[in-house]
């Protein structure tokens, strides 16, 4: 479960939330590919969602990952650090959002 973080949003219409969903995920499979090598991977899968409810945006991040071979790197802590860093870059961009 990821943490609450209140830090006030900016307006968010349905397009900037899409906007943000496709770049969190490009953001996260980027990330991912930064760890551990392109060619070991099999299936990669990474989805976001966010969700405005209550002027609460929820975000879920839902990663797959298989490997042809083995990297030595453990996908179950890569798969929480790039959860993680979904939910930073998440958390930049709507301050920025929200300074502009």
């Amino acid at each position: 479960m990821n943490p609450i973080l209140s830090i006030g949003l900016p307006e968010l219409s349905e397009e900037v939330i899409e906007q943000l969903t496709e770049e969190c995920e490009a953001q996260v499979s980027k990330f991912i590919l930064k760890k551990i090598p392109e060619k070991s991977i099999d299936t990669l899968f990474v989805s976001c969602t966010l969700e405005l409810q209550d002027s609460q945006l929820d975000l879920d991040v839902q990663l797959e990952i298989t490997q042809l071979f083995d990297t030595g790197h453990s996908l179950e802590d890569l798969l929480q650090e790039a959860t993680n860093f979904g939910v930073e870059w998440l958390e930049n961009q709507l301050t920025e959002m929200k300074n502009k």
